[in-house]
């Protein structure tokens, strides 16, 4: 006997070309086999959206709140409320800082109770908000605390400790981790590279994924590659990622003396045929949530070096088995680890095994599954 469905919505910033944009998507699309599902956005911008197109060919309808010119927070606070009343969801997930901090609020009065994820270490969030931060805050914990939230999914065990220890709630608090679409990410490795690409891969290469910010420490890297040994010393770094950062970071390149070997490629929708060809995939974050393109990298590439930043990357990689784990901002750690990466046949091939069968024992199937149950739980649905 089939499940009834029932009715969700995903309260979401965007669908611009973002980690939790991408998880959520590829959820989406398992989860609307047994849930009616609306999505609504609270800071679309439709120029830049680079998932809308396959929901809707999913049928799977998005709202998209305008931002207001005089009262913005008040009218969107108010907007949001209309489309999830005029939806009538069995239960709402809202995604991401930001939303987060309005769900309580739009709901607040009704019976509707509400699944939050957060996918960013919080505090530093809530710090960053170019708006308002300590409203922001103010709004985040009322939302966190509200009678109707029955679960808080974070992205990564370590993010899990953080929320139990900082904010308080009486909702449950669990970790689901990003699932891995491993056919998927075969087939996009799989395609060839642009015309004007493939000259970039004629000697030894390290990639990095991710937008132009402070958040991903560039500069950090751009040391290392400038410190490094014989084989970090002749590769270069290719950079998939844009952001308002990029005019600064190439002068920290060139600064640097590498200006000539670190290549600014900007954003691809599919980054998987370039990691996939690169002999090292670097992340040199300061904070994560839990990096999908790292560990969509364990299955793509395998050999990668990331630092052990809170939070996420010491759940994908076993430091030494799987991949090297350096410390946040140390460039000559870095560099000793590229070079290693680069340069010992061992390390790689070890690396490269254990990291593809991590990668096959994180399903976007079982991620489903996990949350699926949250979902149903929160709704009090017993079918």
């Amino acid at each position: 006997m089939s499940r009834a469905r029932h009715a969700l919505v995903f309260l979401i910033t965007s669908l611009n070309g973002g980690g939790a944009q991408k998880v959520l998507s590829g959820l989406i699309e398992r989860l609307r086999r047994t849930w009616d599902i609306r999505v609504v956005l609270t800071d679309a911008n439709p120029e830049k959206e680079v998932y809308a197109e396959g929901l809707e060919r999913l049928s799977v309808p998005i709202a998209r709140i305008r931002n207001h010119r005089h009262f913005g927070l008040p009218l969107k606070i108010l907007s949001i409320r209309r489309v999830i009343l005029k939806n009538r969801p069995d239960v709402v997930s809202s995604w991401m800082t930001g939303p987060n901090a309005l769900c309580g609020m739009a709901l607040l009065g009704t019976k509707i109770p509400y699944v939050l994820s957060e996918r960013v270490d919080t505090r530093v969030a809530l710090k960053n908000f170019a708006w308002h931060p300590r409203l922001f805050s103010f709004l985040f914990r009322k939302s966190f605390s509200g009678k109707n939230a029955k679960a808080v999914v974070a992205c990564a065990k370590g993010l899990a400790d953080i929320l139990r220890g900082e904010f308080p709630t009486n909702a449950e608090i669990v970790s689901i981790q990003n699932g891995i679409d491993t056919e998927a990410l075969a087939a996009q490795s799989a395609e060839p590279l642009p015309e004007e690409a493939r000259r970039l891969f004629d000697g030894k290469t390290i990639v990095a994924v991710g937008r132009l910010d402070a958040q991903k420490d560039y500069p950090t890297l751009f040391r290392a590659l400038a410190g490094g040994g014989p084989e970090t010393a002749k590769a270069r770094l290719l950079i998939l990622g844009e952001g308002a950062l990029e005019p600064g970071l190439r002068e920290t390149a060139r600064e640097l003396g590498v200006g000539d070997r670190v290549f600014f490629c900007g954003f691809r929708k599919n980054p998987h045929s370039w990691v996939s060809r690169a002999d090292v995939y670097a992340l040199c974050s300061t904070h994560e949530g839990f990096p999908n393109a790292l560990a969509e990298a364990m299955f793509t590439n395998g050999h990668c070096v990331s630092t052990d930043c809170p939070t996420g990357p010491d759940e994908i990689i076993e430091n030494e088995k799987s991949g090297l784990l350096v410390p946040v901002g140390d460039e000559r750690a870095l560099s000793e680890a590229l070079e290693r990466m680069l340069s010992d046949g061992e390390l790689r091939n070890r690396c490269a095994e254990n990291a593809k069968n991590w990668a096959l024992d994180h399903s976007l199937d079982q991620t489903a599954r996990e949350w699926d149950k949250v979902l149903r739980q929160a709704a009090g649905i017993d079918d």
